[in-house]
């Protein structure tokens, strides 16, 4: 967001910590925002209903004197306007059960205390921009109704659907399942709306003066999505590592699957893949879902900085017990400012990958070590990345 986006935002700060209010209000009208406090829960609902000042969202401290911050959440919900008003937790306690309790009183994410300010900046940009477009939305299908009378019918079942899905994510309570149910119904039932409206709109509508607009709109959902699912990824990974079994599986199936899926941009771009298998065991130890998206996330950033008509190699083989796999890209390779930041999140500057804050190549970094596996990144002389990962070939690496 630029800075004349966020001066018209408000955000409401809660906390019974004056220094927090402090330190916090000092961080968001940094970057643009205004802002709001309360001292406690009772005042920060009279400032809500007083009517006097709209909120664009809220950091809600959950361990207060009197109602706590999921109280407090529970009271805004009741409140029909506040219904969709953003809320953000902030909290000491990373128990699931916890968690889960702040997700089923009808809060939309949580940062845990002491906060990254990078990461606490990220989600408030988020969610502000996720509230935008559902509102560009709207907008842009008033405008447009006419062009798509043909659809109305199936564009309203639709809607209907979402609606229905929308109300029964607002009526989950404990009983519906594990705190990351909670949180994937609540992000991908709304972004899926989002993201296939707005394909659906740029497929139709090419030529119209909307389509810019359109374009944005779908390029930012896109993304948004893609922050979501990198952070439901590391969530789980962090929170319930058991639910990701490790097994045996074949590395060379997944690096060909791999190909396979992006094998449409890469034919479109004239890129030439050389696999260069030089060993005959291709076996290692992990979770073959959680290997696709590194190998996937690593492969397509290679293919984006790749030069059409250029070429990728692709080369395995063992060494010491380890099977080790490197993508050798003949893109600009990283800016040297960026290298030592690379497994970082929420890092902004030039980069191989792009140039938005985000996860980015942290999602790799986590899953490596969830594997108890290496990665190193470095630019060759002559011109390009190399990406080197090293996986182990036990059960049991960590011993």
């Amino acid at each position: 967001m630029t800075t004349s986006r966020k001066d018209k935002k408000r955000i409401l700060i809660v906390d019974d910590n004056k220094e927090n209010i402090r330190v916090i209000g000092s961080i968001l009208r940094e970057k643009g925002y205004n802002t709001g406090f309360a001292l406690d829960g009772k005042q920060a609902l009279d400032i809500l209903t007083g009517g006097d000042v709209l909120f664009d969202l809220i950091l809600l401290d959950v361990n207060m004197p009197g109602m706590n911050g999921f109280d407090v959440c529970r009271e805004i919900r009741r409140i029909e306007q506040f219904n969709e008003l953003p809320i953000i937790f902030l909290t000491a306690n990373t128990e699931s059960l916890q968690i889960v309790e702040g997700f089923n009183s009808g809060g939309q994410d949580y940062v845990t205390k002491p906060f990254n300010t990078d990461e606490l900046l990220a989600r408030i940009d988020t969610h502000i921009e996720l509230r935008e477009k559902r509102t560009a939305l709207q907008r842009i299908n008033e405008l447009l109704e006419e062009k798509v009378k043909e659809r109305t019918k199936e564009l309203e079942e639709s809607n209907r659907k979402l609606e229905m899905a929308y109300q029964e994510l607002q009526q989950l309570d404990e009983s519906k399942g594990v705190f990351l149910q909670l949180i994937s119904h609540e992000i991908n039932t709304p972004l899926n709306g989002v993201i296939g409206f707005a394909d659906y709109l740029k497929e139709q509508l090419a030529s119209s003066e909307y389509f810019t607009l359109i374009d944005m709109l779908s390029e930012s959902a896109h993304r948004l999505n893609d922050f979501a699912q990198s952070s439901l990824i590391i969530t789980r990974m962090r929170a319930l590592p058991d639910e990701y079994k490790k097994e045996a599986i074949d590395l060379n199936r997944l690096v060909k699957d791999v190909l396979e899926s992006n094998s449409d941009r890469t034919n479109k771009k004239g890129i030439h893949v050389s696999l260069q298998w030089n060993t005959n065991d291709s076996l290692i130890y992990g979770n073959a879902e959680l290997i696709f998206i590194c190998l996937n996330h690593i492969f397509k950033n290679a293919l984006q900085q790749t030069p059409d008509n250029e070429h990728i190699d692709i080369i395995c083989h063992n060494e010491n017990n380890k099977l080790i796999l490197s993508f050798v890209d003949s893109g600009p390779g990283f800016s040297e400012k960026i290298l030592d930041t690379l497994f970082q999140p929420f890092v902004t500057g030039d980069s191989h990958v792009d140039n938005n804050r985000g996860l980015g190549l942290a999602i790799v970094k986590i899953i490596m070590d969830f594997h108890h596996s290496e990665i190193q990144i470095t630019n060759k002389p002559e011109r390009g990345a190399h990406v080197e990962m090293r996986f182990s070939k036990k059960e049991n690496p960590a011993l």
